[in-house]
C-alpha cells in the first residue's frame, strides 16, 4: 500500500481556518527553528474537573512541534510522539506551546515542545519525532 500524499485542506482541528470545531491557532516562527502559539484552554476540554485533559496536552505539543517542521517547507508526520506531563493544567490557563526543531537529519527531524503559563510555569514537555514524505 502506498503512502497517501499529504495536502493541507485548512481542516486541522488545531489550525485549520475551515474547521468549525476547532481551535484555529496562529503559529508564529523563528529563525532559531521553533514554532509558538498562545491560547487559554477552553472549558470542553476537561478531564477531570477542572484539569485539561492529557489528549489535548498532547495535541497542542504535535501539532507545535510540527508547525515547526512545517515552517522549515518539511512534509510529513509524526512517527513518535513522547509526553511528560509535569503538573496538571487548570482549564481556562493563558499558555504558550512552543515546539523546536533540535536535529535534522535527511528524512527525520526530532523535536521538543513545552507548555508553559505567563509565570514559566511549565506543565508539559515533549519529544516527537517526524519522518519526511516528500
Amino acid at each position: 500500500m502506498s503512502t497517501p500524499e499529504i495536502l493541507n485542506d485548512d481542516h486541522c482541528f488545531c489550525c485549520g481556518v475551515k474547521n468549525d470545531r476547532g481551535l484555529k491557532l496562529i503559529f508564529d516562527t523563528t529563525e532559531n527553528d521553533t514554532a509558538v502559539t498562545n491560547l487559554s484552554v477552553p472549558e470542553y476540554f476537561t478531564g477531570w474537573a477542572n484539569l485539561t485533559h492529557g489528549g489535548l496536552i498532547s495535541m497542542l505539543l504535535d501539532e507545535t512541534m510540527a508547525q515547526a517542521c512545517m515552517a522549515k517547507d518539511l512534509k510529513g508526520v509524526t512517527a513518535e510522539l513522547t509526553v511528560r506531563f509535569i503538573k496538571p493544567l487548570p482549564v481556562g490557563t493563558e499558555i504558550t506551546v512552543t515546539g523546536t526543531i533540535e536535529e535534522l537529519k535527511k528524512r527525520i527531524a526530532r523535536t521538543t515542545g513545552v507548555i508553559k503559563d505567563s509565570e514559566g510555569t511549565v506543565y508539559a514537555e515533549g519529544r516527537a519525532k517526524f519522518i519526511r514524505t516528500a
